[in-house]
């Protein structure tokens, strides 16, 4: 069983960085703008066709919770920032920066929710961070501002990811998406006044924009699977298996250089981020023992 959910993991993570890939090509010519409006607003399309044949009900009362906005909040933020940074930056230093999620995740949950985070993990958070300093080089020449975008994503990401752990568990996942798609799309307004009016777009161009739609919306349901076929503490970790198919892609692809900082600086990331899942999956098993005990 455990099995399925890692094959279906790491399938996710490659469908992720092969929209990232196709987003950095799509780059060379169309403004962000256009691409998160066409991403965004044609994985909504695409949700609510999914919706309408499933029957799910998109529109519902608790979508008005304060949960349910704060995250499609944060969703939106992340996409701008993440979708900006990645027109702006090299891919490959992108998706070292991004491998810090989960960190930044057990982080707020210490101080937004107040859940109990021991000395070994507080370590490998700030380890963590520092290998976010490494890949980002600040006061250095190589120093890029525009990746402190890559980190606003990031942190945009990450409460997104904790606001979920409190959301109402019956809420579809394919509303989720429906509403994060939308999120997506709606970025693209904000990103208007820095990249400037979308341009016509020649066929391949469209070609590309669908099948980026289409892989992300691929991703979003493969990670469902994954939960649903395995323990989440088990797959958790091959979520980091999407930081070696950027850099292949990047490198293949794009002809990026892979630097010693951001090699480095990924490696100390996803050290990091691996410790804490075993250590929080250890954890979990001992309080259910001890609860067995009582």
């Amino acid at each position: 069983m455990n099995l399925r959910g890692i094959l279906f993991m790491m399938l996710s993570m490659a469908c992720f960085a092969v929209e990232d890939t196709l987003i950095k090509l799509l780059s060379a010519r169309l403004p962000a703008t256009q691409i998160l409006f066409s991403i965004g607003f044609g994985g909504a399309l695409i949700s609510l066709a999914f919706a309408i044949a499933s029957n799910v009900n998109l529109f519902d009362r608790i979508l008005l919770n304060k949960h349910v906005i704060l995250r499609t909040i944060a969703d939106l933020f992340g996409a701008l920032f993440f979708t900006s940074a990645l027109v702006l930056i090299p891919m490959s230093l992108l998706s070292s920066i991004l491998q810090a999620t989960p960190l930044f995740v057990t982080f707020g949950a210490a101080i937004l929710l107040g859940e109990k985070v021991g000395w070994r993990r507080w370590s490998a958070i700030f380890i963590g961070f520092f290998g976010v300093i490494i890949i980002l080089q600040p006061g250095f020449g190589s120093f890029q501002l525009a990746s402190i975008l890559g980190l606003a994503a990031v942190l945009c990401l990450a409460l997104r990811d904790v606001v979920t752990r409190v959301m109402a568990t019956e809420i579809p996942t394919l509303t989720v998406t429906f509403y994060a798609c939308l999120a997506m799309g709606s970025a693209g307004f904000i990103a208007y006044p820095f990249f400037g009016p979308p341009i016509m777009p020649t066929t391949f161009e469209i070609i590309i924009l669908i099948c980026a739609a289409i892989i992300g919306l691929a991703g979003y349901f493969l990670i469902v699977l994954a939960t649903r076929n395995g323990d989440v503490s088990v797959i958790a970790p091959f979520r980091y298996s999407r930081l070696l198919f950027s850099l292949g892609l990047a490198s293949l692809i794009l002809g990026e250089m892979l630097t010693l900082p951001v090699l480095l600086g990924g490696l100390l990331v996803v050290s990091s981020g691996i410790y804490t899942f075993e250590r929080e999956r250890r954890l979990i098993k001992m309080q259910k023992h001890s609860n067995q005990k009582k």
